[in-house]
């Protein structure tokens, strides 16, 4: 069978297995690029699950609790919300609801016999990404050869979750090859993001992006390597968290190549609200409660107790001097410090302490030590032809099989890397005022606001934080706008030539075709730091959103 005949019978049954009541009489015309409305004008959701499936997971998980909502009538919700969501954005690989409303049938007499919850996410329906195993279902990696790779363990991180009570009923998109910031294959098609369907959701967590973005799961445990836990978030407008990646469990993770731990993949949340990255992050990094030991990460002990200054100082990265961001990000960045100031506390300029171009050179080489063979091969094995991004990106970088000097000499720059951008932060402390250095770090997401379908996106932005294994979080500013009168394109502007990114990001901007997105700022902590984060957070989250954690 040919490869687009697997993948339309693929594709083909993901619709088919979502109940007819749930069917949109036709597919939103290819006119409407805003489709975030659908569910509630579709007339498929009642007001009541409507209600339900734009709660935060924390308020929902209370509900459950204490008893007030079963998990039968809030997994039958999301189910259909994520039915509505796929036909809108294309962002489910599989779907199981019958499967689901049984689990929650089971959860729901539990806590009638017994009084007791399973676990702090019980009866909570959740989506997840298909790179992470679940047994007896297909873990595909995008890919057309493993169309039908059906896994035979559990993933740790679907265990943690799924210990922990979570209900899962649906299984999410990812690009190609897993290392693309948006979420297109051959075999699932593209997925595109709700506020504007010309332009990607992100990846390589995209389908969970753009299904969270709908309301059609209240989070998903995505992935990151280079940023793609944060990718989705940021362009769909979300809160997420790439944690400290050794505290994270990796086994049963799908990957073509698994033998790379230079760069290691991460994994968090992609959520509604700040205290939903709490409940959930404390899950993934007390794991060992859940699953015992394994050995792919460290058993670090989950810190509760977190003391902040009451006056914080922030330093804030503008520009990494590859690639300016647009006119929405910097100004955002604005107003993020000028917010922060007005709330007593301290920003101080910050700018990256060596060239963040050979950073992101070091970066991709260390990404495919093999010359991306493994992928390569993976593509092939299913007759199916490679992205012409992906390729962008190897092409770019000059990615080649390494020899065994080769290797040790980046990863002895990689350990340079992380000492000198140490340095640079521990050096804070002379101009913080505080006696300290600097307490996180505001940053870009990325260079836009969102981009168009296969336009080449520089990464640098989400991918520095993976070489230094820095966890950060993606705060939505939920007031801001997109203005083109306010944000009109600097036509004075002279790109940069080090690199055919700033061009490029420079030249597509337009503040009319950007107006709709969502904006977000990344903030940053050194290693380990992952409850402090968190905290540092809910203070920035308080300031911009009004949101009290």
């Amino acid at each position: 069978m040919d490869w687009q005949s697997i993948a339309s019978k693929c594709q083909t049954a993901v619709i088919k297995a979502i109940p007819e009541k749930w069917h949109l009489p036709s597919p939103p015309d290819a006119s409407v690029t805003d489709v975030t409305g659908i569910p509630r004008s579709c007339g498929l959701l009642t007001e009541r699950q409507l209600e339900l499936t734009e709660q935060t997971a924390d308020a929902l998980v209370k509900r459950l609790q204490a008893g007030e909502l079963t998990s039968v009538e809030l997994t039958e919700a999301f189910c259909a919300r994520a039915a509505v969501a796929h036909q809108c954005v294309n962002c489910l690989t599989d779907y199981f609801y019958e499967e689901a409303m049984t689990r929650a049938a089971e959860l729901d007499h539990f806590y009638k016999t017994t009084g007791k919850t399973v676990g702090p996410l019980h009866g909570l329906p959740v989506a997840i990404k298909d790179q992470l195993m679940m047994k007896d279902k297909a873990a595909t990696f995008a890919a057309v050869a493993w169309h039908d790779n059906i896994a035979d363990m559990d993933a740790s991180l679907f265990r943690v979750l799924f210990n922990a009570g979570i209900v899962p009923f649906a299984r999410t998109t990812m690009p190609q090859t897993g290392m693309m910031l948006q979420t297109v294959s051959n075999l699932w098609g593209r997925t595109v993001n709700p506020f504007h369907r010309g332009f990607s959701s992100g990846g390589s967590s995209g389908g969970d992006g753009a299904l969270v973005g709908m309301h059609g799961s209240p989070f998903c445990p995505s992935t990151d390597i280079g940023g793609s836990i944060r990718a989705p978030a940021t362009f769909n407008g979300l809160y997420a968290i790439r944690p400290s990646s050794e505290r994270i469990p990796k086994g049963g993770l799908t990957t073509s190549a698994p033998g790379q731990v230079s760069i290691k993949v991460s994994c968090g949340p992609t959520c509604h609200s700040a205290v939903d990255l709490r409940l959930v992050t404390k899950i993934l990094l007390q794991h060992y409660e859940y699953i015992g030991y394994d050995p792919t990460c460290v058993p670090f002990p989950w810190k509760e107790n977190v003391f902040l200054p009451a006056k914080l100082c922030f330093g804030v990265l503008r520009d990494d001097g590859v690639v300016r961001p647009q006119p929405p990000i910097r100004r955002s960045l604005d107003e993020t410090v000028h917010a922060l100031k007005a709330a007593g506390h301290e920003v101080v300029e910050f700018a990256p302490p060596m060239d963040m171009w050979e950073v992101a050179q070091t970066t991709w080489k260390l990404y495919f030590q093999t010359g991306a063979k493994e992928s390569r091969a993976l593509v092939a094995a299913g007759n199916e032809p490679l992205t012409e991004n992906f390729s962008f990106y190897t092409d770019l970088y000059e990615i080649k099989e390494l020899t065994t000097p080769e290797v040790y000499a980046l990863n002895t720059r990689q350990g340079a890397i992380r000492k000198q951008f140490n340095q640079a932060w521990m050096a804070t402390r002379d101009k913080t005022g505080t006696g300290r250095p600097i307490d996180a770090l505001l940053s870009p997401c990325a260079p836009s606001a969102g981009f168009p379908h296969e336009f080449p996106v520089w990464w640098g932005y989400f991918s520095m934080w993976n070489i230094l294994d820095y966890p950060s979080t993606i705060l939505p500013l939920n007031k801001f706008k997109i203005d083109p009168l306010t944000d009109p394109k600097d036509v004075r502007y002279t790109p940069r030539t080090n690199t055919p990114f700033d061009k490029m990001n420079h030249d597509i901007y337009d503040p009319d075709l950007w107006k709709n997105q969502p904006v977000c700022v990344q903030i940053v902590k050194q290693p380990y730091q992952d409850e402090d984060l968190l905290s540092v957070t809910e203070v920035v989250d308080d300031v911009i959103n009004g949101v009290k954690a």
